[in-house]
This record gives C-alpha cells, structure tokens and sequence, in this order.
C-alpha cells in the first residue's frame, strides 16, 4: 500500500490569532466577591473620609477659637483700652487746668492715663499684622507725643498766668478729638470687626463634614441590605459594628460642635456686644467731662460745648436703655443706677451753664470741680467707676464663653478619628469572612 505525502508548499497554514483571556477585563468586580471587596473598599474610604472631615472641620474651629482667645480679643482690648485712656488722658487734663493750682491726684491721673494710652498702643501695635493698620497706630503715636508737647506748653504757661495757656489746652484738646481719638476708634472698629469675624467663623455649619457622614450612614446601610440578601445572612456584626461606630461619632462630635458653636454665638452676642457698648459708654462719659471743663477755659465758647455735651449725654442716656432692656446684659447691676448718675450730672452742668451766662466762672468752676452731693465731680467718678467695673465683667465673660466653646472641642478629634477608622476596620473584619466563602 502507498501513502502518497502531500508536498509542504500545499499543506493549510495554522491559524496564528493571539491568546484570548480566559475571562473580560475587570470581571471580577462583576462577581459576587469582587462586589464585597468594592462595599468594602468604599465603606472604608467613605470611613477615613468621615474622620479626615471631622478631625479638620474640629481642628480649625479650635484653631479659630484659640486665636481669637490669644491674640485678637487681647488686640482688641488693647485698641479699646487706647481709645478710653486717650479720653480720660485729654478730660483729666483740662480739669487740672480749670483747678488753678493743679491738684496732684488729677495730675497724676493724666499721666496715669498717658502712661496707658502708651502701653496699650504698644500692645496694639505689636500684634497687628496689616500693614495700614501699622501705619494708623504710628499716627496716632506721632500725634500723640504732639499732644502731650502742647499740655506742657499750656501747663507751664497756666502756671506761670500767662492766658496764652488756655490757647494751648485748646489747640491740644482739638488735635485729640479731632484727630487722635477718631483714629483711635478706627483701630478699635477694626480690631472689634475682627474678633466678630473669628468667632463667626467657629459658628458656621460645617456642610462638608455633614454630606460626608450622612453618605457613609446610606451607603453603610445598602451594603448591610444587600450583603444580606446576596449571602442570606440577616446581621453582619461589623457591618453593624462599624454603624454603630458612626453614630456614636456623630452623637459626640455633633453634640460637642452644637455646644461649642452656641457658646460662640453667646460670646459674640451677648459678652461681645455688651463690650461695646460699655466701652463706648465710657468714651462718651470721657468726652463729655473734657467738653463740660473746656467750657470754663474757651470762652466765648461755651455755647458749642454745651450743645456738645447734651448731645453726648442724651446719646449716653439712649444706648444706655437700650442695654438694660436687654435680657441677656451683663452687670446689670453695677449700671443700674447710671441713668440716675447721668441726670445727676446733667443737673450739675447746667448749674454751671448757669453760672457762666452771668459771668461767674470761679462759682463754675467749684460746681465742675467740687465734691458736694449736687456737684459735677461725684456724679461723673460714680459713673465712671460703674463703667469700668462693667468693661471689666463684660471682657471676663467674653474671654470665658470663648475659652468654653474651645474646651467642649477637647478629645472629639482624636474621638473622631478612632472611631473613623474602627469603623472602617470593623467593616473590613465584617467583609472578610464572606468573602473567604467563595475561595
């Protein structure tokens, strides 16, 4: 028998197609354990997410608590106490001009009050970090120096009756309400605007965080609901456990931001404001007493000082109902009794108004400068001590409520975090197992 072999040339070639996969690409996160390890992997994102957010948001709102209780509110203080002193400075040192032969304890005080006029503006000035801001302090500064160069001037020619002395208090007393103090209340607008602005920024409601939480409580909650029908298992105890992980982070740190931002809003609306208000009560009372004092040393300028000093007076009066109507002021008690001092104080001004308009300015004088019931002088000391005590409980408070909203922060960080992440490792446990069923 013959086998005929077919030549090579005519044998068919093989076909040469490239090896194909056994199996598409990414199929396996189509199959049932790849689709647990994607729950997985998105539960615990979704977990390190939720205490990425809450540590941050947790963090920046002590950060801002902290700044504001360390360096803006202190700034702020100190702007203020710079406007007030600067104040007591300008009517203590007209006063001491209309006693004639200078009383020590009044001198003293002007210079008590230059002396903390200057360190406030030290202090001021040492933490400001904008630079027109700089630039406003080393104004007031250079004039204040000015200032205090003229007082002498006019000082040494009181003392010497010389009436050219009286010109000087009065070009001294202008340069300081007419340029000093309105870039002293500048500084203090600022600096207050600030410490506003920080303890707003403690307050807002922290959206981020809030979307991110609620999508792994939802998306916790389909992997739970679909590991249970694709497995038949009705619990998965870290699934679960990991749920309850959550929750108690959210309890925790929501409750501790509600607290806190409250705190802050307290600090803002009730310490913060009465802060204002008081301070700028104390200003005008100030102000007043320089204008009820240069109205015996200008004369011929009595009738601008008297209309200067009611307005001050009347818009003392205002602010002064307005923030004991409030129910949330503080010290109410050290300033109930200013609307009676106020009238007091008018009363006795307008015994000097009175002794002026016939001439008798040394009667006049003994009314501004005198210790009796119906005086000036007692009126305006009592005002003024009730003032600065309410300054004084008014910052206490804003300093404390501040402080507070800063301590209920303390641990939800490092709270947040653990129990972030024991979440995701709960998850991660919970998975493990039901995927070593398909192995």
């Amino acid at each position: 028998m013959t086998v005929e072999l077919a030549h090579p040339s005519t044998e068919p070639l093989a076909s040469r197609s490239p090896d194909e996969p056994a199996h598409p690409r990414w199929w396996f996160l189509w199959t049932t354990p790849g689709r647990i390890l994607a729950l997985g992997v998105i539960l615990a994102t979704l977990g390190v997410a939720s205490a990425f957010a809450t540590s941050t948001t947790i963090d920046y709102r002590q950060q801002a608590l902290t700044t504001v209780l360390n360096h803006t509110e202190p700034l702020s203080f100190a702007a203020g106490e710079l406007y007030t002193t600067l104040s007591v400075a300008d009517a203590a040192a007209a006063t001491a001009f209309i006693a004639g032969a200078e009383p020590r304890p009044v001198r003293q005080r002007y210079e008590q009050a230059i002396t903390n006029a200057a360190a406030a503006l030290t202090r001021a000035a040492s933490g400001l970090t904008d630079e027109s801001m700089r630039e406003l302090t080393a104004q007031i500064n250079a004039n204040l120096a000015v200032y205090t160069g003229v007082i002498e001037t006019a000082r040494t020619n009181n003392r010497a009756g010389n009436p050219v002395g009286s010109s000087y208090l009065s070009e001294a007393s202008s340069l300081m309400q007419e340029t000093i103090l309105p870039d002293a209340q500048r500084l203090y607008q600022e600096t207050s605007s600030r410490v506003d602005e920080e303890t707003t920024s403690s307050t807002r409601i922290p959206s981020p965080v809030i979307l991110i939480v609620t999508a792994t409580i939802l998306f916790g909650a389909f992997a739970h609901r679909w590991l249970a029908r694709r497995t038949r298992r009705r619990v998965n105890i870290g699934l679960v456990a990991g749920g309850l992980a959550i929750m108690v982070m959210v309890v925790w740190v929501g409750t501790a931001l509600v607290i806190s931002t409250a705190v802050s809003r307290s600090a803002q609306n009730t310490a913060a404001a009465s802060l204002k208000t008081v301070t700028n009560l104390a200003i005008a009372a100030q102000q007043a007493r320089a204008d009820e004092t240069l109205s015996l040393i200008r004369r011929g300028d009595e009738d601008v000082r008297k209309q200067s000093y009611y307005q001050r007076i009347e818009t003392m009066q205002q602010q002064l109902a307005e923030y004991l109507e409030r129910d949330d002021a503080i010290d109410k008690t050290a300033l109930a009794e200013a609307d009676e001092l106020l009238a007091k104080w008018r009363a006795a001004d307008e015994r000097i108004n009175a002794y002026i308009s016939v001439g008798n300015y040394q009667a006049a004088t003994q009314v501004a400068l005198g210790t009796g019931q119906d005086d000036s002088t007692p009126a305006f000391d009592k005002l003024e001590a009730a003032l600065s005590d309410g300054i004084e409980k008014s910052r206490e408070r804003l300093r404390s409520d501040i402080a507070r909203a800063r301590r209920t922060l303390a641990g939800a960080t490092v709270g947040a975090v653990v129990l972030s992440l024991g979440a995701a490792i709960a998850v991660a446990l919970g998975l493990w197992p039901r995927m070593g069923e398909y192995r």
